[in-house]
């Protein structure tokens, strides 16, 4: 690709994204008042129930996984707004375990093992726009492997950098779309609901953070 294809081709993407970061906000503006029923009513009834019951148990889980979404919507509203004032120095590995941990008590797919390994790798970020990508890359990991199979959740340091790789067993991404995942709105999976904008906003949280996002598959790995 010449200079000047190259240049389209980042406006282009840099056009898209901007698009992406409106759509983010109104997205993000919509999901809050719902969400604020949602915390309001599980904090009624959390003091309503008996303590030690089942039934106490589920209302705190209903109202802890909306306490992480809360989060997950600050994290889209910074991205929208591209806000690095409320950086700091993150724990990546702890980010990325409790975004697991979420992912394991809200999942309602079966057959599938999460295996986790670790190393402590602190970076300056945005605890909530980390979590956000890591989620758009589980559920795409948990998508690739409809019928069960194994994710492998990996946390390593590289110089001052934090690697995060998230790796499935499904069947991977075909040679001819590999180029397109990406894109805003791309998505090969409409008919199940799919949008297409996972990746590309985890695309941007990563560069926003000075990084960036790869896809290796087949027998490059993953």
């Amino acid at each position: 690709m010449d200079t000047l294809a190259r240049y389209e081709s980042q406006l282009v993407q840099s056009g898209r994204m901007a698009a992406i970061g409106e759509l983010a906000a109104g997205v993000a503006h919509e999901i809050n008042n719902p969400l604020f029923a949602i915390l309001a009513l599980s904090e009624f009834l959390m003091k309503e129930l008996e303590p030690g019951s089942k039934q106490l148990e589920r209302a705190e889980l209903i109202h802890s996984t909306g306490l992480e979404i809360k989060e997950i919507v600050r994290g889209l509203l910074d991205f929208a707004r591209e806000n690095t004032d409320e950086r700091s120095l993150v724990s990546v590995d702890d980010v990325v375990r409790k975004t697991v941990d979420l992912v394991r008590r809200t999942n309602t797919k079966k057959g599938i093992a999460i295996v986790e390994r670790y190393e402590s790798v602190d970076v300056q970020a945005s605890s909530g726009q980390l979590k956000q990508l890591v989620l758009n890359l589980l559920a795409n990991a948990r998508a690739a492997t409809p019928d069960g199979g194994r994710i492998v959740v990996e946390v390593r340091s590289k110089g001052n950098d934090a690697v995060v790789s998230i790796s499935d067993n499904g069947p991977g991404v075909e040679a001819e779309l590999r180029e397109r995942i990406f894109e805003p709105f791309f998505t090969t999976r409409r008919s199940e609901g799919g949008i297409g904008l996972g990746l590309s906003v985890s695309l941007g949280i990563a560069r926003m953070h000075g990084g960036t996002l790869e896809l290796a598959s087949g027998d490059e790995g993953a």
